[in-house]
C-alpha cells in the first residue's frame, strides 16, 4: 500500500493552457495533475484514461463560476458534468469518469481555486443542532483497498483483467459474480430510477455477471433471490472495492459535543466559499 495523501495536489512543475488573447496579451490558465483513485485500471481499453494514473485539469476561472451559477444547469442536474467538461484538458465525456475519480477532480479543483478550508452547514444527528463546520480538504486520502492483494485474497476476490471488473465469490451460495465500478452516468441513472427496491436496485448497478453469464434477465433474477447473508456481505465490501477518496472527517457538535465522522458534502455549493 502506498501513502497517497498528496496525490490529489498539483504537480511540482505547473503547466499552462492557452486562453483567449485580449488587447494584445496572451492569457494562460495554469493546470495541475490530479491523482486518480482508480489509477486508470478500471476503464476500458478505448477510454482516454485507460491505465492513466493522473489527469490534467485547468484551474477554475470566471467562466467556470458562470457554469456553477447557472440556474438552468442546476435544475437539469448537469452543473457538475459541465464543470468537469470545462476544466478537464483531455477530450472525454465526464459522465464516463468513475465516481471516485470525479470526486478527486472536484476536490482538487476546489482546493486550487479557493483553498483547503471548506465550511459546510451541518445538522448534528444526535441533538439536531445546526452549525457551520470547517473541513480541511488537504486531509483527504485515497481509499484503495481494491489494490491490496492481501485484502483481495482474504476475501476470495479476483480482478478480471479482460473485463476490468472484480470476480467475487459469495460465501453462502458459493457462486462467483462480476462486480463493476460505477461511473457518473451510473450514479445519475440510479438517482433518476429510485424506487422502493433500495437493496436490489443498488446491487443491480454493480453486478454484471453471475457464474460467468451476463444475460440481464438471469442477473436480475439472481439479484432478486440472492441470499440475505450474501447480499449483506457484498454490500459490506463494495465500499472497499471502490477506488475513491476518503471524504470522512471528524465532526464535533458545538452544542452536545458528540464527535462523529461525517462525509464532506460534495455539490455545486461545494465550490462557493462562505
Amino acid at each position: 500500500m502506498r501513502n497517497n495523501q498528496n496525490r490529489l495536489g498539483p504537480a511540482a512543475a505547473p503547466h499552462t493552457v492557452s486562453a483567449a488573447a485580449t488587447i494584445g496579451l496572451d492569457f494562460v490558465v495554469p493546470t495541475e495533475f490530479v491523482g486518480l483513485p482508480s489509477r486508470g485500471r478500471f476503464y476500458p481499453s478505448d477510454h482516454p484514461l485507460h491505465n492513466q494514473e493522473t489527469i490534467e485539469i485547468k484551474y477554475m476561472t470566471a467562466k467556470e463560476e458562470d457554469i456553477l451559477a447557472s440556474v438552468t444547469l442546476i435544475e437539469k442536474g448537469l452543473v457538475i458534468d459541465r464543470l468537469l467538461e470545462s476544466i478537464i484538458v483531455a477530450d472525454l465525456d465526464p459522465s464516463t469518469l468513475l465516481v471516485g475519480d470525479r470526486n478527486a477532480i472536484m476536490i482538487a479543483a476546489r482546493t486550487s481555486s479557493y483553498g483547503k478550508d471548506y465550511k459546510a452547514h451541518l445538522f448534528c444527528t444526535e441533538c439536531e443542532h445546526e452549525q457551520d463546520y470547517g473541513f480541511d480538504l488537504e486531509k483527504i486520502n485515497m481509499q484503495e483497498k481494491c489494490f491490496d492483494q492481501a485484502f483481495l485474497s482474504d476475501n476470495k476476490i479476483l480482478f478480471n483483467e479482460e473485463s476490468g471488473n472484480f470476480d467475487v465469490l459469495l460465501p453462502k451460495a458459493e457462486i462467483t459474480i462480476g462486480v463493476k465500478m460505477l461511473t457518473g452516468k451510473d450514479e445519475v441513472s440510479g438517482e433518476k430510477n429510485k424506487s422502493d427496491k433500495v437493496v436490489t436496485g443498488m446491487l443491480g448497478r454493480f453486478i454484471t455477471t453471475v457464474d460467468g453469464q451476463s444475460d440481464q434477465p438471469l442477473v436480475s433474477q439472481f439479484i432478486e433471490n440472492m441470499l440475505a447473508a450474501d447480499s449483506r456481505y457484498l454490500r459490506s465490501i463494495l465500499v472497499d472495492l471502490t477506488p475513491n477518496i476518503n471524504l470522512k472527517q471528524e465532526f464535533v457538535c458545538e452544542n452536545c459535543e458528540v464527535s462523529k465522522d461525517r462525509e464532506v458534502p460534495l455539490s455545486a455549493e461545494f465550490f462557493w466559499p462562505q
